[in-house]
């Protein structure tokens, strides 16, 4: 003890051992230094012991001393960033602009399809379709034109049946002279060479019931023929149908006079039919195609009974079956050679191109009614009917004989 501690008389303070005092020396001024640098790293932290001295604590201190590791912050590409989205409609400036550039595009759409409307011969068919013909599609938008030459025959047959009967009432005569002279006579084609009367027997009717029907059928069903086939089509299938069943008759029938009004309207009936069968119409159009069926098949079924009637005259049967069979054929046959549109899906326009949802459908057989194909079958149809109306008529001359008694 006397070695280690040394007491100082008169109230000396006690000293330390001189390696204790060096140990202690060396903890407060690494303290002192901790604190210092701490102070410097993170200055709030800093708190203040009894004495008034700066201090760091302990956790801070060991904080400061220890190694640190940074982890690096992970970097962000300028080009990654994006900028916000703008609302949905845009600025009120671009909402205005995109509705005005809509409305302009939609107007020159109307334009344009006003401008094909117009100079294409097909018209609008809910523009120019009858309330009394075949209901319309619900899907597709048919292409028709306005019916004239239907009309014009009809008023042709009322003209003629009109001048007979004022004839006969007014003036005395004996009436029919108009009959008469546009009657299909055989002696009179074939010993006279008046080969127009295979055409102008179309034109006129033999009694009240059949002048009633062939007009009420025209009336109905032939200018909805025309709509739908088109007026250079519907006259050539009536005029070669109404030819055909007159040869049929000269070559057949033991008749020498002859009317082919109704041959011409069974021929409308034979290429309406084609038109739906080619078309598929019962399909895409089953209440048209069911009514104009019902229809063809009355007027067909009242014809025919006028025809099964002979006359009291002993002329024979005016209005014969064999016309009408001969006539039927003729149409379904130009139909289905061309003279009957023909439609297709690749031709379809878009849906609601004319403001109703429907479809627009284009015939696939032309560019517009008489067009190159229609005009040939046309001319092969006439071509046709003039052939074998010679080859009758050198039949008879020559062999002086009836082709039914030779065969």
């Amino acid at each position: 003890p006397a070695r280690m501690w040394t007491v100082a008389l008169r109230g000396a303070p006690v000293r330390a051992p001189a390696r204790l005092l060096h140990s202690r020396a060396k903890r407060t001024s690494g303290s002192r230094r901790a604190a210092r640098v701490s102070a410097k790293l993170h200055p709030g932290d800093e708190t203040r012991d009894t004495d008034g001295d700066k201090k760091s604590s302990t956790l801070d201190a060991l904080d400061n001393i220890l190694p640190k590791t940074e982890v690096p912050s992970p970097k962000v590409d300028e080009k990654e960033i994006q900028t916000p989205p703008k609302p949905m409609g845009g600025t009120r400036e671009e909402r205005a602009a995109r509705e005005v550039a809509e409305r302009a595009s939609a107007s020159d759409r109307a334009r344009i399809e006003a401008k094909r409307r117009r100079e294409t011969p097909e018209g609008v068919t809910d523009k120019s379709w009858a309330w009394y013909w075949s209901p319309l599609s619900q899907v597709y938008n048919v292409p028709t034109i306005r019916p004239k030459a239907a009309y014009a025959l009809v008023w042709c047959h009322v003209a003629a049946f009109t001048a007979d009967l004022l004839s006969y009432k007014l003036a005395g005569g004996s009436g029919g002279d108009v009959f008469l002279r546009l009657a299909l006579f055989d002696d009179a084609v074939v010993y006279d060479s008046q080969w127009l009367r295979l055409f102008t027997s179309s034109l006129v009717d033999f009694g009240l019931v059949h002048f009633a029907l062939t007009n009420l059928a025209l009336f109905f069903l032939g200018a909805e023929a025309e709509a739908l086939l088109g007026t250079v089509p519907f006259l050539c299938v009536y005029g070669l149908s109404a030819s055909a069943g007159g040869i049929a008759s000269m070559a057949s029938d033991a008749s020498k006079l002859t009317v082919t009004s109704s041959d011409g309207l069974m021929g409308i009936f034979g290429a309406l039919l084609l038109y739906s069968a080619l078309n598929v119409e019962n399909e895409w159009n089953p209440g048209g195609f069911t009514t104009r069926l019902l229809k063809c098949g009355a007027f067909a079924v009242g014809l025919q009974y006028v025809a099964s009637v002979p006359t009291e005259a002993g002329a024979g049967h005016v209005v014969n079956s064999v016309g009408h069979l001969f006539g039927f054929l003729t149409g379904a046959g130009l139909g289905y050679l061309g003279l009957s549109p023909t439609f297709t899906s690749e031709k379809f326009t878009s849906p609601g191109s004319d403001g109703n949802g429907r479809m627009n459908l284009e015939d696939v057989t032309e560019r517009g009614v008489g067009g190159p194909k229609k005009l040939w079958v046309g001319l092969g149809g006439f071509s046709t009917v003039v052939v074998t109306l010679c080859a009758v008529v050198v039949f008879k001359r020559v062999f002086d004989a009836d082709p039914r008694d030779v065969f």
